[in-house]
């Protein structure tokens, strides 16, 4: 058996609360153990409110939407980071 905790991402657009509470309960109900939540795109507060409250998981970071995926995008994303939270 896998002993790796999930990491859920949930990019922040319509529809974001409903598929990001389905894949928390499915964890869930498979009893597979997730480490928190990492928020994808655009603060979007209220939204990001409702899941946490809903699933009860740690924010784990947010990460800015890149318009392009290279090493210094990925770099200056790595910074949005608190490595203490994974730990």
């Amino acid at each position: 058996q896998f002993s790796a905790e999930v990491i859920l991402v949930s990019r922040n657009y319509l529809g974001s609360i409903n598929h990001t509470l389905l894949s928390a309960f499915a964890l869930k109900q498979y009893a597979i153990p997730v480490k928190g939540i990492i928020f994808n795109g655009n603060p979007n507060l209220p939204t990001e409110k409702v899941i946490m409250k809903h699933t009860g998981l740690k924010m784990l970071a947010r990460i800015p939407e890149m318009e392009e995926i290279n090493p210094k995008q990925i770099e200056k994303a790595a910074q949005n980071i608190d490595l203490r939270n994974f730990v």
